[in-house]
């Protein structure tokens, strides 16, 4: 009886740490208000995205975790906002800690080949510069440009620039050569994926009943994730 009693108490005390899932009210869900006056821009990035790929993506900002782990925080937001077309799941889920600098990509299973973890990892360090100089709506609309790339094959359309100071010319040719490895990999992963689509790319339409992207609201589709993607910090 003990035994059942001790796994209770572990059970709750677990229970009691992990971090409440916020409720999907849109692309952008900013608790901890970062990206105040840049929400619209990074929401309207996520909007090319979904008319580029089909697919969906969605950005959550936290001031704290509290005592909960980054990565399962992560994988139960993108478990219960179901970013993505059920079936396909084609989706990507980007949650920034405030207090901690955390920041994990999540990305669906539909997505994992594409954006692999390495991949997911490149996007975040390519944050950082942004991140550090508190531009954080640039940093987010990066993500979201990079994810699209990756996705689609070609080169990222309104992308921002890392801004230049006298301290970050280390930083800068690291985010070149980064770039320049981005676009190598995309010519190769063309090339071998030649023929291939993925979700709603070309001319048919995307939006067929799979998830709600306009009016006055926005939901996930029914998107499926198994914890890939990366994690890194700012």
């Amino acid at each position: 009886m003990l035994p059942v009693v001790v796994l209770c108490v572990l059970f709750a005390f677990r229970a009691a740490a992990e971090l409440a899932v916020p409720a999907l009210t849109g692309r952008v869900v900013d608790q901890a208000h970062l990206l105040d006056g840049d929400a619209a821009r990074v929401a309207n990035a996520i909007r090319d995205l979904e008319q580029a790929t089909g697919g969906q993506m969605a950005i959550l900002t936290v001031p704290t975790l509290k005592d909960d782990a980054l990565e399962s925080f992560s994988l139960r937001v993108a478990e219960a906002w179901k970013i993505g077309r059920k079936g396909q799941d084609n989706g990507a889920l980007l949650v920034i800690v405030r207090d901690s600098h955390g920041i994990r990509l999540e990305i669906g299973y539909g997505w994992e080949g594409t954006v692999n973890d390495a991949r997911a990892g490149d996007i975040i360090r390519g944050m950082g510069p942004f991140f550090r100089g508190g531009r954080f709506g640039d940093g987010c609309i990066y993500a979201v440009r990079s994810m699209e790339s990756f996705v689609t094959g070609k080169p990222p359309a309104g992308m921002p620039r890392a801004a230049r100071s006298q301290g970050d010319g280390g930083d800068n040719r690291i985010f070149i050569i980064v770039w320049v490895v981005f676009f190598i990999l995309i010519v190769v992963s063309s090339f071998f994926n030649r023929g291939r689509t993925y979700g709603g790319r070309g001319s048919g339409g995307f939006y067929g009943g799979g998830f709600s992207s306009g009016g006055g609201g926005f939901s996930g589709g029914g998107g499926s994730f198994g914890g890939g993607g990366a994690s890194g910090s700012w």
